[in-house]
């Protein structure tokens, strides 16, 4: 990671999400995005056939949401040129080794085997008639109980696949990853302290909320909520969101009159990032103290795509907001008003870098195990409670490879 905190930091995923869980590791191959998805082509009217140069396209009148995206541009890309003109001097020599792509091997491309959890959650929830829970986030007298299940052996095998939902699954150990397994072709695993809770927004929002307010609230949370996007809605790669049902998180009773940090993702449409700032946080009670720019490069320092492209930018950003009136005040740690992260993306799709590291050095209470929560999660991390309908997506046995000089999970 770079010590230039005041320009950017870079975050190596590969080895965030290899972090405390040995004698496991995240498969090589992961993050190995070393060309440009496309390059800016100069010389394409030159090249182009006659017949094509002389075709000409009809003028487009850009629509608002364009304008506004343009005029988001153009306010980040001094963010980002600077930090591209610094990047070379802290790139890490190990990834301008990686020229081509790492061969993974077919059992982990192979997601056929991985279960369903969305589907086979919606059929729990028909099947049960779409039961619901209910709690007051603001009375401490009607907290809701919430089952949990420790995971204390080596390799737990009792879990029914249809009973992994509205339970929150805990591996307690402080050094020993657990396996989770359904079927010998379906084994997942749960890193040391983390958890998880697996549901959907409608029924268990609440059990996170007063799980969350139990612990006595959270320090930090990180969400990546499934913005509506028409491609995405296309190629299926997951469920969109309405926005409006983000007010129905518990965010007061999870945040338990701590100033914690919410973070989060978001695409390039200004409105999203505008319903965060001017909408949701302070439906929250929350203010947007900083703005963070998620920059994608390839291992050889290349833009994913050309900064300038129309098309599709290199970028993602990540909103963050902390209580507006906060009784810890001043213990706060200051946040820049923006900052830019630098990685190399996973081969997956819509798969996030870790924060923890980053974001951790803003916490105000410096306790040894904060409270950290990631929403509409897909993998697990130490010390973090998880909760999505697909947040053991990633950690599928396959994505991991094990040094077998090191003893089994006790």
């Amino acid at each position: 990671m770079s010590n230039n905190r005041q320009m950017f930091d870079i975050i190596d995923s590969e080895k965030g999400f290899s972090k405390g869980i040995s004698p496991y590791k995240l498969i090589q191959g992961e993050f190995d995005v070393c060309q440009p998805y496309f390059r800016a082509k100069k010389d394409e009217a030159s090249d182009a056939p006659a017949a094509k140069k002389r075709r000409k396209n009809k003028p487009k009148n850009p629509s608002n949401a364009d304008v506004d995206t343009q005029k988001r541009h153009q306010e980040l890309r001094p963010q980002l040129v600077t930090c591209l003109e610094k990047l070379p001097e802290k790139w890490p020599a190990e990834w301008k080794a990686i020229v081509t792509p790492t061969v993974i091997d077919s059992s982990a491309d192979n997601e056929t085997q991985a279960v369903d959890f969305p589907s086979i959650q919606q059929m729990v929830e028909t099947a049960q008639g779409k039961f619901s829970f209910s709690t007051s986030p603001d009375d401490s007298s009607d907290i809701l109980h919430v089952p949990e299940f420790e995971l204390q052996l080596p390799v737990t095998t009792e879990i029914d696949i249809f009973s992994i939902f509205n339970t929150v699954y805990i591996n307690k150990s402080l050094t020993d990853v657990k396996l989770l397994q359904f079927t010998p072709s379906a084994t997942y695993l749960i890193p040391p302290k983390s958890s998880f809770l697996m549901g959907s927004m409608q029924n268990s929002l609440d059990q996170l909320g007063a799980h969350i307010y139990k612990l006595g609230g959270a320090d930090l949370i990180v969400m990546d909520p499934p913005w509506p996007n028409k491609s995405v809605q296309r190629s299926s790669h997951y469920e969109t969101q309405d926005i409006y049902d983000l007010y129905s998180i518990p965010m007061q009773s999870m945040m338990c009159s701590k100033d914690t940090i919410v973070a989060i993702w978001v695409t390039n449409k200004p409105k999203f990032r505008n319903f965060i700032i001017n909408k949701l946080f302070p439906s929250w009670k929350l203010q947007c103290v900083s703005e963070w720019v998620w920059l994608k490069m390839t291992t050889q320092g290349e833009c994913i795509f050309p900064i300038d492209s129309e098309h599709k930018k290199p970028y993602e950003q990540l909103i963050i907001g902390r209580p507006i009136a906060s009784n810890n005040m001043s213990n706060r740690i200051s946040m820049p008003e923006s900052h830019t992260i630098v990685s190399v993306p996973s081969t997956r799709h819509s798969r996030k870098p870790p924060l923890h590291d980053v974001l951790s050095a803003y916490l105000s209470d410096k306790k040894q195990d904060p409270v950290c929560v990631e929403m509409f999660s897909r993998c697990l991390y130490p010390g973090w409670i998880s909760w999505g309908n697909e947040c053991l997506k990633f950690q599928h046995l396959s994505f991991f490879d094990k040094e077998d000089a090191i003893k089994e999970p006790e």
